[in-house]
């Protein structure tokens, strides 16, 4: 049961119909609801009809009963963004749709809402396709998502091929075709639809675009740009090529909305996710510089457990993740450090620091790990990587990819010495700080 206060301050009496609807946001079908639950409205602790009288300094409190429907789903773990009494602003993967479909039961926002908030109703205020990333707001009670309604604006930013201009504004109406039930079109009997954009980089091939719809019907955003010819990469079904991204490529980076509680304007804003980044590395800035660190020059052999900053490209972080054995010298075995590779890998793809790890590989001579990380912070990192050796010391069940069809070499790894191999880099990294991660550090004591 939850509960929402409201504390009447004007001087001049009302009813309490007027209070609630007119004051308050409240929505005439929650005011039904509420109606008809015992207990539902409550003033300075009694019960109290919509046409009675509220007074300055009364006390109204409603008391929700809410339930979820969906099955819980806690595999899955998706970042919060924002959070507070009446709302929560999820940053969703692509790949996950929000809602359960025919297709999809179980692996949506929804499941994972369900097993994070068990006794609450799922209600998302604004709405991601299953491939579209980014910022979803989902409120807690009936209330707030009415509030909510109509309170949001967002920002999309969207890898399209060729150049548009440098600016524009797409009033375009969009209807559904008439031999699909899922795919739409631009035609002159569709709805008013109008999508504002702004190109914020190119590379001649894509180019990066902040996007600002004005109105929110399906597949706006993607609809609009096919239309005028520059379609989302990865975007198939409207036009796009699906060779360097397999989704199409659209973000919601930023929501804007008014806080219901308080009335206050609160921007929240995400990363454009790697795979719609990767788009654009190739394309060479003036402010890009590549800075290798002292590793380089290091024998490591002799240099120990550790991890360290061993090189900067751009905005990309590489670490060493370093396995070799304290004593100088005593190389982690292949099939060890291949189970290791495997079953960090796992961990991170399944961490709140997925989208922001790029790659994580072996170095190549049985001494560990290189991580390259990028929009992560230094004890992020750390974190991750303390965590992940954590979860493989504790593992006990199949190596995950070790099979013939995934892998290679799916024949040679040994749990129980990655088991023990891991040991000694979590017990260093137990309170590693990011100054740490500098070799002369390490050298100046």
């Amino acid at each position: 049961m939850q509960e929402i206060v409201f504390l009447a301050e004007d001087e001049n009496p009302q009813t309490l119909q007027n209070f609630l609807l007119g004051r308050k946001g409240v929505s005439r079908r929650l005011l039904t609801k509420l109606k008809r639950t015992e207990g539902g409205i409550t003033r300075n602790g009694e019960p109290i009809r919509s046409i009675d009288t509220v007074y300055c300094g009364d006390e109204i409190i409603l008391r929700l009963n809410d339930s979820s429907f969906l099955e819980p789903d806690g595999s899955r773990n998706v970042p919060v963004a924002f959070e507070n009494e009446s709302l929560v602003v999820f940053d969703k993967p692509a790949g996950m749709p929000v809602h359960p479909s025919v297709k999809h039961q179980g692996d949506t926002l929804g499941n994972f809402f369900a097993y994070r908030y068990p006794n609450l109703t799922f209600r998302p205020v604004n709405r991601l396709d299953r491939d579209t990333s980014g910022l979803c707001i989902v409120a807690k009670d009936a209330h707030a998502a009415n509030l909510l309604q109509g309170s949001c604006t967002k920002v999309y930013f969207a890898a399209v091929h060729g150049t548009p201009g440098e600016s524009g504004r797409i009033d375009a109406p969009i209807a559904r075709e008439r031999e699909s039930i899922i795919v739409r079109c631009v035609r002159e009997d569709g709805q008013p639809s109008v999508t504002v954009y702004r190109r914020l980089e190119s590379t001649g091939k894509y180019s990066l675009m902040e996007v600002r719809p004005e109105t929110g019907r399906t597949h706006q955003i993607r609809v609009h740009f096919s239309h005028i010819g520059h379609p989302l990469a990865g975007d198939d079904m409207y036009g796009g090529s699906r060779l360097e991204i397999g989704r199409q490529a659209l973000h919601c980076g930023e929501l804007t909305f008014t806080e219901p509680s308080s009335g206050e304007k609160i921007t929240v804003k995400s990363p454009i996710p790697h795979d719609m980044e990767s788009l654009f590395t190739n394309k060479i800035k003036e402010s890009d510089t590549m800075e290798k660190i002292a590793s380089f020059q290091v024998d490591h052999t002799k240099f120990g457990v550790g991890m360290y900053i061993s090189r900067i490209d751009g905005d990309i972080v590489t670490y060493d993740v370093r396995m070799v054995k304290p004593n100088g010298g005593v190389y982690i075995s292949n099939p060890s450090l291949h189970t290791i590779e495997h079953l960090f890998a796992t961990y991170a793809r399944n961490s709140q620091y997925s989208d922001k790890v790029v790659y994580v590989g072996p170095m190549g001579c049985r001494t560990g790990f290189y991580l390259l990380t990028r929009g992560l912070p230094h004890e992020d990192a750390i974190s991750l990587v303390r965590d992940s050796y954590a979860f493989i010391a504790g593992f006990d069940g199949e190596i995950p990819g070790c099979t013939e069809i995934e892998c290679g070499n799916y024949l040679e790894h040994d749990i129980v010495s990655a088991k023990k191999d891991v040991l000694p880099l979590v017990e260093k990294l137990d309170g590693y700080t990011p100054e740490m991660l500098e070799y002369s550090y390490h050298f100046d004591k």
